[in-house]
């Protein structure tokens, strides 16, 4: 699979840099993104062209589901999982004219939204056709390459360096891999000897170049910072959504890429900023999960600042860096009153707010042996001493880092032992089977379960939790590999989006030809080897066959899970399916004209997916997508009416959701409200011919031997219940699972924000590293699973005004036709002597439906302004308590009030009515002390006020962890005129009435005069 450019779709791009969503050029022939995804099942290879036109014309259309991942801080987009599952197009590719076969691939719109800049794209067939194995690629935004003069694409961090042999060497140090999980685009990968350089990838590894980077090192030795083993490589680096930072001697230095998609607050870097100048720096220490829409690592000082930590919060690009301190000023160090003292390592735990674990090393000095203390900084306030960690092993302790999981609840402190923690450090584990000659290098994380690392000796280790002990899986003799192919060298280790452990190497050929290679370790495969070679078959002869078996180990052979819910409420996941143009030639291949309209209508369908700002129960994207069919396939019927655009159609019903039923796996990831529960069985068996003849014997030897558990990380947050049942006659139990939460989230949050990771562990018991199954993607452990759980507010809901409801209600309980003249249409209008009626909808993005919001809220005008929207300005807080609280009642600022209240009415503690779900009415009073309260009309027109209106639950709603807060805008006409204009009209009409008066009593008075006869002469 390729990323390529519409115009050249025969030239692949290994990276995806950043560009603009939506282009206004009127050269270029396509809106939305300017790149496709190009499948080409014959890997480049031009000589087997004619098997790609076999496979098209044997039906063969592959499927290209891509996942959106909403970035650290989810500012331009609704928080919400999305995925698309995109049919490709076939199209012959351009080839030169003397070529006797054409060459054919597949293509695909590649869906940018702005905002977000990791992609993970999934290839399959669709069932029809040639067989095509499912395959997984990460196509990242890559913001560190930019245009040259001459169009060419450049590496904005330093030089590329093509020859991988002049500067790589096989039998170098490996490193760590560090950066924030499933939120990065960028990897760099330092520690090359000899080279200030990287390896910088956008694909995890599936293509790398190696960049030397321009820094130009200007530390000079001193007796504050002095120079501690001076090297020219780069020691360390970490990786985040928007920027680079690494670590050259004690320089730390920082580059902004160029991510326009992102909220960036700051612009993007033309060359490599140093940061902290003042500090000598001995290490960073990444923190590899976001908390709260930011991104943490941090900065341990050396030389005579040894003993100092600094916490970088990155905050939309901005970096910003706090030294751990109590409330008193005091340093770690000095917290524990020990000079010889320094921090070895620091975490972040995310289920508390801003606290810190942190790992502080007593140096050895007269009398006193090197010991190690575990301390907690809660909020930036106080130190607190966890525990020693000495007398936790029999051996001395060399430790040299400590990670925190927070889906598991897990800390580790690894060194020359390894040792976890489930209780934030009050007590420890250590796990069996690591040798105590041995020291661990570094150590990574798949947060959810599984863990390896890397030793001083370049041995890989891999481990899981719940499981006592961690085992060698490299070298090892189901790893063998035949010496012709080359040398190998290992250059770090890493978990996937998959959640697979990969290893990256340096690959020399016979040739001497060097390139880097990303590999599985298939740790289930190695496992299974080394329990099967230690377990040796027997033979069994009977009278007609032989045949060797190995010892069944494992108390079950299959199980199953039953009875799974429908996938979506839980999972949060939001689907939807998209199918090109219909082509009208017979050979069924597309142009480049039909994939551009491919490419618009997807634009326009995630356009209208995000552009919802009045509710409809009818609505949904695909339904607002086919309702405004006809103004988003402008663009396509022009198209189609060029002269070599007539071979297709668009097809109204080309965007869909896809009908998913109760699957038989787990979702990968769960989130449960406020006291909901999701719920399953797991089926296990024993095959049948295993099954004892005696009943007696069936019931004690095998049934029993079968036995499943749960954990919860938390049982603060969750409870977890287990119901058996057996099954006697098919030598099958089932296991019913219930996960529920305990109602006990602090507080509430938006929809997809400030979610508590957690996860469930289910294990059959003796399956470990006892039970194996083949699989179409190879060998693979059976008899465990863990389910993330996330607590909170689930993504992908939010309120919505129903607008239509709200109208139809007004009218019939007022009685009168709503025929207010509406200026604008995208607002609402309503009359002032009416009563409103408010109705809400609850949207839910994942299932594409909506339901009345029946839930408590709060109703609040924020903002106004008379006869335009122009006018409108927003309330200040105290402005909005003067014009909606009960509390200033008797200062007449109140706007409205409820309508005709039956008894008393609840109020928050600052004088807000709480409303509740269809039964509130509103009625307007613009007090004379409200902004509505005194207005004038303009000209022959009515007086018509715009208002902003909030509703939140926040506070009010206690059935759901979730807040929402919505806002609208509606207009009220037919409002009275103020009372300075009335007391005016009246003294001119009264002015008018004494004017007329006065004027035909002068008349009458006159007329009589004239009318009076004069005396005779």
């Amino acid at each position: 699979m390729h990323l390529c450019d519409l115009l050249d779709p025969t030239s692949p791009l290994e990276t995806l840099s950043d560009q603009p969503v939506e282009s206004h050029s009127d050269t270029t022939i396509y809106k939305g993104s300017p790149y496709f995804l190009r499948v080409d099942i014959l890997c480049g290879s031009k000589e087997l062209s004619s098997q790609a036109v076999e496979a098209h014309f044997t039906d063969l259309i592959p499927t290209v589901a891509v996942t959106i991942q909403e970035p650290v801080h989810p500012s331009r987009l609704k928080p919400q999982r999305l995925e698309i599952v995109l049919t490709t197009a076939p199209l012959v590719d351009s080839v030169p004219r003397e070529s006797d076969i054409c060459q054919m691939s597949w293509y695909a719109p590649m869906p940018i939204l702005n905002g977000s800049v990791v992609y993970r794209v999934k290839v399959a067939s669709s069932g029809l056709g040639r067989n095509l194995p499912e395959k997984s690629f990460a196509v990242n935004v890559n913001g560190f390459v930019r245009t040259a003069e001459r169009g060419k694409e450049e590496i904005s961090i330093g030089l590329e360096m093509p020859v991988l042999e002049d500067v790589l060497a096989v039998g170098s140090p490996s490193g760590p891999l560090w950066s924030v999980v499933e939120r990065t685009p960028v990897l760099i990968l330092p520690g090359i000897p000899g080279y200030k350089a990287v390896l910088m990838t956008s694909t995890e590894f599936q293509h790398t170049s190696l960049i030397e980077v321009g820094i130009q090192s200007s530390w000079s030795d001193s007796p504050e910072c002095p120079h501690v083993d001076f090297s020219s490589m780069i020691q360390e680096a970490i990786s985040t959504e928007s920027s680079l930072f690494i670590r050259h001697n004690q320089l730390l230095y920082r580059f902004v890429g160029n991510y326009s998609l992102l909220p960036l607050t700051v612009p993007p870097s033309g060359s490599w900023q140093q940061l902290l100048g003042s500090v000598c720096v001995s290490r960073l220490v990444p923190v590899f999960l976001p908390h709260e829409g930011r991104e943490l690592f941090y900065v341990l000082a050396g030389g005579r600042q040894q003993g100092r930590l600094y916490r970088a919060h990155i905050y939309d690009g901005d970096v910003s860096f706090t030294e751990l301190l109590d409330s008193k000023g005091r340093t770690a160090c000095e917290f524990i009153q020990r000079e010889t003292c320094r921090v070895t390592g620091a975490t972040h735990h995310p289920l508390h707010e801003l606290t810190d674990l942190v790992l502080v090393e007593l140096l050895p000095k007269p009398n006193l042996t090197r010991s190690y203390q575990l301390l907690l900084l809660d909020n930036g306030d106080t130190f607190t001493m966890v525990t020693g960690l000495e007398e936790q092993t029999a051996v001395p302790l060399e430790l040299r880092g400590l990670v925190f999981n927070p889906n598991t609840n897990t800390l580790y402190i690894w060194g020359n032992t390894l040792l976890c923690s489930q209780d934030a450090g009050e007590s420890y584990l250590v796990f069996a089977g690591f040798p105590p000659d041995q020291t661990i290098k570094y150590f990574t994380l798949s947060f959810y379960g599984e863990f390896a690392f890397v030793t001083e000796t370049e041995e890989l280790w891999w481990g899981q939790e719940a499981m006592e002990k961690v085992v060698r899986v490299h070298p090892s003799a189901a790893l063998k590999a035949p010496s012709s192919s080359g040398s190998d060298s290992l250059l770090t280790v890493f978990y996937d989006w998959d959640r697979k452990l990969q290893e990256v190497v340096y690959h020399l050929d016979a040739n001497g030809k060097g390139r880097i290679v990303k590999r599985l370790v298939p740790v289930a495969e190695i496992l299974s080897y080394s329990h099967f070679s230690s377990s040796p078959p027997t033979v069994p002869h009977h009278e007609s066959i032989s045949a060797f078996s190995f010892p069944q180990t494992c108390p079950f052979d299959w199980e199953v899970l039953v009875d799974l819910p429908h996938p979506e409420p839980y999972s949060r996941l939001l689907r939807y399916t998209a199918r090109p143009p219909l082509v009208h030639r017979s050979s069924g291949l597309h142009s480049t004209s039909s994939l551009a309209s491919y490419q618009d209508l997807l634009h326009h369908f995630l356009l209208r997916q995000y552009t919802m700002a009045i509710g409809d129960p009818a609505q949904n994207p695909v339904q607002r997508f086919q309702k405004h069919h006809v103004e988003d396939v402008d663009y396509s019927v022009l198209m189609e009416s060029n002269e070599d655009s007539l071979d297709f159609s668009v097809e109204t019903d080309s965007f869909t959701r896809p009908d998913t039923n109760s699957d038989t796996v787990l979702p990968d990831q769960v989130y449960l409200d406020r006291q909901t529960s999701f719920s399953f069985t797991v089926y296990i068996a024993i095959d049948p011919a295993r099954l004892s003849v005696n009943k007696k014997n069936r019931e004690l030897s095998d049934i029993e031997r079968i036995w499943l558990s749960a954990e919860v990380s938390n049982h603060h947050y969750l409870s977890v219940s287990l119901t058996r049942t057996e099954f006697l006659n098919r030598g099958a139990v089932a296991y019913k699972v219930t996960v529920t939460d305990r109602g006990l989230y602090p507080g509430q949050a938006f929809p997809g924000e400030q979610l508590l990771p957690h996860s469930l562990l289910l294990q059959v018991a003796r399956s470990e590293m006892q039970c194996f199954q083949q699989t179409s993607d190879g060998m693979a452990f059976k008899g465990h699973y863990r389910l993330p759980i996330y607590v909170g507010c689930p993504p992908g809901k939010w309120l919505a005004f129903d607008v239509t409801s709200t109208q139809r209600e007004v009218t019939r309980f007022n009685r009168q036709y709503l025929n207010c003249y509406n200026p604008n249409a995208v607002f609402t209008c309503f009359f002032f002597g009416g009563v409103l009626l408010p109705h809400f909808l609850m949207q839910d993005a994942v299932s594409g439906k909506s339901r009345r919001f029946l839930g408590k809220y709060t109703f609040k005008v924020v903002g106004g302004g008379a006869h335009s929207r122009d006018n409108i300005r927003m309330y200040s807080p105290e402005e909005v308590l003067k014009y909606n609280s009960l509390e200033y009642r008797s200062h007449e600022t109140l706007i409205w009030k409820v309508h005709h209240s039956t008894g008393s009415v609840n109020l928050t503690q600052d004088g807000h009515v709480i409303m509740q779900g269809l039964t509130s009415k509103i009625q307007w009073m613009c007090q004379r002390n409200s902004p509505c309260g005194n207005l004038e009309p303009q000209g022959d027109s009515d007086i018509h006020l715009y208002l902003v209106i909030e509703i939140s639950n926040k506070g009010v709603d206690p059935s759901t962890y979730c807040e929402y807060k919505y806002r609208f805008t509606v207009i009220i006409r037919g409002l009275p005129v103020g009372e300075l204009t009335e007391s005016y009209c009246i003294l001119i009409f009264l002015a008018i009435i004494c004017g007329l008066s006065s004027a035909s009593l002068v008349y009458f008075l006159l007329r009589s005069r004239n009318q009076t006869p004069h005396p005779a002469q």
